[in-house]
């Protein structure tokens, strides 16, 4: 089953459990015809909510701490790796099931893909035209492929990573988000606990 864009809106949405807005024209109109106060107008798209987002990560510290994430043994860098992890995060935030569903749901979104440092340009065509003589048919939409997104990930440094991870929580705790005391596991895996 193909995902749609809609779906992963709405996994957006829930993820960052902020109630879904419905559009009501008819309603908006009245209220303004009446010169009733409207409560506010906001877009809907996921460039909108996604900025808000990233601002609230560098608010709080964490988009530092993100910038820091290097990938081990990379020999030509094209993009600075923080790119990769924030695509990659945004792919999980999205709940894109995937890598193959990036360029239609993901990669093609100009907003969105201009909040992880890629320009419109970069979008349409593509970061670098390496091996596009060889291309056979149309190249997918997005500034790199999925496979290239799959290849640099997995090199992430574990020590940065574990350090991401950490520092995230306490800016999250500092930020006042969890209580004062919080039992619990942070598990980053679809993987189900044993007994053991």
């Amino acid at each position: 089953m193909r995902q749609t864009p809609d779906e992963i809106t709405q996994n957006l949405a829930e993820r960052l459990c902020w109630e879904v807005a419905r559009r009501d024209d008819s309603r908006v109109a009245r209220r303004l015809y009446r010169k009733q106060e409207v409560d506010g107008v906001y877009r809907l798209d996921e460039g909108a909510v996604l900025d808000d987002f990233f601002h609230f990560l560098q608010s709080i510290g964490v988009m530092p701490l993100l910038e820091q994430v290097q990938g081990a043994a990379l020999q030509r860098e094209m993009l600075p790796f923080v790119q990769y992890v924030l695509l990659y995060g945004l792919k999980t935030l999205f709940g894109i099931e995937s890598m193959h569903a990036l360029p239609p749901l993901l990669f093609s979104d100009e907003a969105v893909m201009q909040l992880v440092g890629f320009n419109a340009q970069q979008v349409r065509q593509g970061i670098c035209q390496r091996g596009a003589t060889k291309r056979q048919g149309k190249r997918s939409p997005g500034p790199i492929c999925p496979e290239t997104l799959a290849n640099n990930i997995v090199k992430v440094n574990l020590r940065d990573l574990e350090s991401l991870f950490n520092g995230a929580i306490q800016a999250l705790a500092k930020a006042g988000v969890f209580g004062k005391q919080v039992t619990g596991m942070a598990d980053g895996t679809d993987l189900e606990t044993t007994a053991r």
